[in-house]
C-alpha cells in the first residue's frame, strides 16, 4: 500500500486498493461460499447464499484469505503487526435479495462469551454468537477490509459514504441524518477483485439496486487490540 493510499484512508476513513485478488481466487471463493449449508449463520434464497455470519469459522477458504499475506499486509499497514481478523461476514444483493441499507455506523463486535463489562452495552445474540457495542475507543481501532467478488456501482447498490464522518465518534440517528443531509455523499464504485478499506464509524448506506445483479462482498474486520475483563474476540 502506497503512502497516498494510507493518507487518503486516514483523512477520509476509506480507500480502495485495486486488484487485491485475481480471477482464480474469486472463483475459488465463490464456489466455497455456494457450498455452505443453510443454518442460523447462513441465509439462502432459492438455493443462493445472500448472507453469512461467522464466516471465518465456517469457510476455510475465507480464513485462508483473511490470513494471507496480501490481506494481512493491508491490515498491518493501518493497525500494526498485531492486527488479526476478528469478524467476517458475507452478503450479496440479487433480484431476490435486493434490500436498502439506511445510513448508519457499524457499532457492534462479536465476542466468544457474554461478560458484563463497563461501557460495553446493547448485548445481543445473532446466529448463536454474542454481539456487543464497545466503547468508541475500541471501534476507532478496527479496520474493515471488504473484498469484492463483483463490480459494484449505482446499478447494484454500491456503498455510499459520508467522507471524514469516522472522526465524529458514535452518532445518534438524528445526528447521522443531519450529517448526511449537510455533507457531500460519495458513491464507492469498486471493481471485481478490489479491496475497499473503511473504518466502522464511517457513516454509510446502500440503495436498492436499479438493475440488481450479484454484488458479493466478503467483509473482514481486523483489530490489534485486546479486550478488557476477559472478553475475547469471537473470530480470533
Amino acid at each position: 500500500m502506497t503512502t497516498d493510499f494510507i493518507e487518503n484512508f486516514c483523512e477520509f476513513g476509506f480507500t480502495t486498493i485495486p486488484r487485491v485478488i485475481g480471477e482464480y481466487e474469486i472463483e475459488n471463493l465463490s464456489e466455497s461460499l455456494s457450498k455452505l449449508n443453510s443454518s442460523s449463520a447462513v441465509s439462502k434464497n432459492n438455493g443462493a447464499t445472500y448472507g453469512v455470519r461467522n464466516l471465518i469459522n465456517l469457510d476455510s477458504e475465507v480464513r485462508k484469505l483473511a490470513e494471507s499475506y496480501r490481506i494481512r499486509n493491508l491490515a498491518e499497514t493501518i493497525l500494526g503487526k498485531d492486527a488479526k481478523p476478528v469478524k467476517a461476514i458475507f452478503f450479496d444483493k440479487t433480484p431476490e435479495a435486493n434490500w436498502k441499507v439506511p445510513w448508519h455506523q457499524d457499532l457492534t463486535i462479536a465476542v466468544k462469551e457474554k461478560r458484563e463489562t463497563e461501557n460495553f452495552t446493547a448485548w445481543t445474540r445473532k446466529a448463536e454468537i454474542y454481539h456487543v457495542q464497545p466503547p468508541v475507543s475500541v471501534l476507532e481501532k478496527i479496520l474493515a477490509v471488504r473484498i469484492h467478488l463483483d463490480d459494484a456501482d449505482e446499478t447494484n447498490g454500491a456503498l455510499k459514504v459520508v467522507p471524514k464522518s469516522h472522526r465524529k465518534g458514535r452518532l445518534t440517528a438524528s445526528e447521522i441524518q443531519d450529517l448526511h443531509n449537510a455533507n457531500e455523499i460519495e458513491l464507492c464504485r469498486v471493481r471485481r477483485g478490489d479491496a475497499f478499506l473503511m473504518r466502522p464509524l464511517l457513516v454509510h448506506s446502500s440503495s436498492v439496486g436499479t438493475n440488481p445483479k450479484h454484488r458479493r462482498v466478503i467483509h473482514i474486520e481486523f483489530s490489534a487490540e485486546e479486550l478488557p475483563n476477559g472478553l475475547e474476540w469471537y473470530g480470533s
